[in-house]
């Protein structure tokens, strides 16, 4: 004879997808705005840092051990690539 396991409600209330979903999307939405966050600031000091390269004379590039083709190279890429 087959048997029918049968589970007890414990809520008889219809579920709201809000209740199920915002755990979880705000959690996620929280991780994608940090990561967001921390990628425009590494763009915005990217941008910071090769925007001063051109005022660094001979010496002061020697002493941090670039050339002035280095500094060209780097000042022809765009801020998103490092």
């Amino acid at each position: 004879m087959p048997s029918t396991t049968r589970f007890p409600l414990t809520n008889c209330q219809p579920v709201r997808y809000a209740d199920v979903a915002s755990p979880w999307l705000t959690t996620r939405s929280a991780t994608i705005a940090a990561t967001l966050l921390d990628r425009l600031r590494l763009w915005r000091r990217r941008f910071n840092d090769r925007r001063g390269f051109p005022v660094l004379d001979e010496r002061e590039l020697r002493d941090f051990g670039l050339s002035r083709w280095d500094v060209e190279r780097e000042l022809a890429k765009p801020f998103w690539r490092g």
